[in-house]
């Protein structure tokens, strides 16, 4: 963790300093993910965590009652620390109440999903990924799954940066988000700009807030073919089923390079703290961080112009 801090830290002083150290990684990238497996598992914290500070500081950083919160998460740093995945999720139910809507990132796990090492490989157009809205799994974390579980819970239909919510604005966030010719995972139908629409506050518990903020694709996505950036999306194939529906669909999604190679992750943290967006708090070890999507795309669009935050490109 210290080492983590201490990197981010470092490339948070220039944009440049992280698209050499990104280049760096991705060529290394077979024998990094060899080392990493090897690596020891780290001493596991677990003392209790007071989750009623926690409560405080989102009622203190934009989420209230009634509202609705997108929460980016990770169960590690809570494990055997007083909560269950499913009474965490009981503890944001509680945070907005009734009236309130909890939606989270809940992207499916393709069966024919490339390795890591192959990531930045050119696309395979004759693969077709399958994406079972009740069925497939989900690969961002277990308390999205609970929230899936959940009766009332509603999953998007788009098998890109889908997302899964539960309250009365779940229906909304998840209507049209296929419509078009080639709707974009997070353009004007998606349910992360209806996000934005409905004034959600984003919230991280557990992890890097600015490492998953898929947020800022709305800025990119609702702009399409004026992003200043050429070439941003490649075109991939999908199978949608959910129950008797079943469509199969050609999809535009960013091209993995640009995540990859040119996004100034540390830069972004550093300017959306510094221009007051960014909250974040250490509480018991555990990072929660919050931030208004509205203020994000407010601050995204005034610098995208010239493809912030990604560096490093042609535009």
């Amino acid at each position: 963790m210290a080492n983590d801090s201490l990197i981010r830290k470092i490339f948070s002083i220039s944009p440049h300093i992280e698209m050499i150290s990104r280049r760096l990684y991705w060529k290394n990238v077979k024998w990094l993910s060899k080392r990493a497996k090897k690596k020891k598992t780290a001493e596991v914290n677990v003392s209790a965590v007071d989750f009623t500070k926690i409560e405080h500081f989102l009622l203190a950083n934009g989420v209230k009652e009634g509202g609705l919160i997108v929460v980016h998460s990770a169960y590690a740093p809570f494990k055997g620390r007083g909560k269950t995945p499913n009474q965490i999720v009981d503890m944001l139910v509680k945070v907005v109440g009734d009236s309130g809507t909890i939606a989270m990132p809940a992207m499916p796990k393709f069966k024919n999903a490339v390795d890591v090492e192959d990531y930045l490989a050119e696309s395979n157009c004759n693969v077709v990924y399958e994406y079972d809205v009740v069925k497939s799994s989900i690969k961002t974390g277990v308390l999205p799954l609970m929230l899936h579980k959940r009766k009332g819970s509603l999953r998007s239909r788009h098998p890109i940066n889908t997302m899964v919510a539960m309250g009365p604005l779940a229906e909304i966030l998840m209507r049209d988000n296929l419509e078009g010719d080639s709707p974009l995972a997070c353009g004007v139908n998606s349910s992360w700009n209806h996000c934005v629409e409905q004034d959600a506050v984003i919230v991280a518990l557990g992890t890097d807030l600015t490492h998953s903020l898929t947020m800022i694709h709305v800025a990119e996505d609702v702009l399409d073919e004026t992003w200043p950036i050429k070439n941003w999306y490649l075109e991939k194939e999908f199978l949608i089923k959910d129950g008797d529906f079943q469509e199969r669909r050609k999809l535009r999604e960013r091209a993995p390079k640009w995540g990859a190679l040119h996004f100034g992750e540390r830069t972004l943290c550093k300017d959306l703290i510094e221009e007051g967006i960014l909250k974040s708090k250490m509480i018991d070890g555990v990072v929660v961080e919050t931030l208004k999507a509205k203020d994000l795309m407010q601050f995204l669009n005034k610098r995208n112009s010239v493809g912030y935050p990604y560096f490093w490109v042609n535009k």
